[in-house]
């Protein structure tokens, strides 16, 4: 076998490899376009546990809001690259050296009620972004002004490139992932089962347990003293699953246990993020059919 031979096999292996990847991508986006148009948007109040589609207006969680690190910007969400131009002979390309994703949950309100968002793991799409350039690692003002010079001047005077992107308070959201609710009698244990964590709790200290309950000072908790225990500890159990009852329900959206369910977090609507990945799996057949004919044309 020649060389020329060697490089049409090779030529031949990459194709088929990436007319398969064109193949697969083209079915992972249409089943996420599909996933998004076919699943019913919920209710935030009558929502079922579980998997579910959700929109909503965004505000800060519990902790307040959050300020992106590079631009100072206030936002519920943010992730950040920071980029530096690397040369090498006539070539040159954009090296990420540092980068982060907020993990920090957030909330949404329908008219119906309001659900906490915790974005880790999702995968967030926003138009909500900022890119703009400097001569340091971290970027020393919070934002330049992003049209003061043109791209091409900005890669040759500056060798760092600074990229946010952010969801705001007041954004409306698409989100579609794993339900819970949390609170409002939800999943409280039952009264033998917090009784005997009382007991438990209590043994642990014997001496607060002795000069509460040891009536006749005998230095230990005979039969009829341990009756007073317990009934002390029902009792107790009971005050517990009555605060438990009393708790307000939180409900919270989060990624699911279940890989095949994709967590998605999108300030676009939802008609626009079907859109967007059904042309992703049109891009990707069309990939996928031009691929196989230059296969095709090669191996003839």
């Amino acid at each position: 076998m020649n060389v020329t031979d060697e490089r049409s096999i090779f030529v031949l292996v990459a194709l088929c490899i990436l007319t398969l990847v064109c193949f697969v991508l083209a079915f992972y986006y249409l089943r996420r376009a599909r996933l998004i148009e076919d699943t019913p948007t919920s209710k935030i109040r009558s929502a079922t546990q579980g998997y579910v589609e959700l929109e909503g207006a965004v505000s800060a969680g519990e902790g307040g809001g959050l300020i992106a690190p590079l631009s100072g910007i206030p936002c519920v969400w943010f992730h950040y690259k920071i980029q530096q131009l690397q040369k090498s002979g006539k070539n040159s390309r954009w090296q990420t050296i540092n980068q982060n994703t907020s993990e920090f949950p957030f909330k949404i309100k329908d008219k119906t009620g309001t659900c906490t968002i915790n974005p880790k793991g999702a995968q967030i799409t926003t138009e909500h972004s900022r890119t703009w350039y400097g001569d340091s690692a971290f970027p020393t003002h919070q934002m330049g002004d992003k049209h003061s010079s043109s791209l091409l001047q900005s890669m040759i005077q500056r060798r760092y490139r600074y990229i946010e992107q952010f969801i705001y308070v007041h954004d409306v959201i698409y989100a579609l992932g794993y339900f819970q609710s949390q609170g409002g009698g939800r999943e409280v244990p039952g009264s033998h089962q917090v009784t005997g964590e009382i007991l438990r709790e209590w043994k642990q200290d014997s001496d607060q347990l002795l000069q509460k309950f040891d009536q006749d000072g005998s230095g230990e908790i005979d039969l009829n003293e341990w009756q007073q225990v317990r009934k002390a500890a029902t009792n107790e159990a009971e005050k517990r699953r009555s605060h438990l009852y009393q708790q307000p329900t939180v409900h919270v959206l989060s990624k699911s246990p279940n890989n095949q369910h994709p967590f998605i977090l999108s300030t676009h609507s939802q008609k626009i993020l079907a859109k967007r990945y059904r042309y992703y799996a049109v891009a990707g057949l069309l990939g996928a059919v031009i691929s196989c004919c230059i296969v095709v044309t090669v191996a003839i």
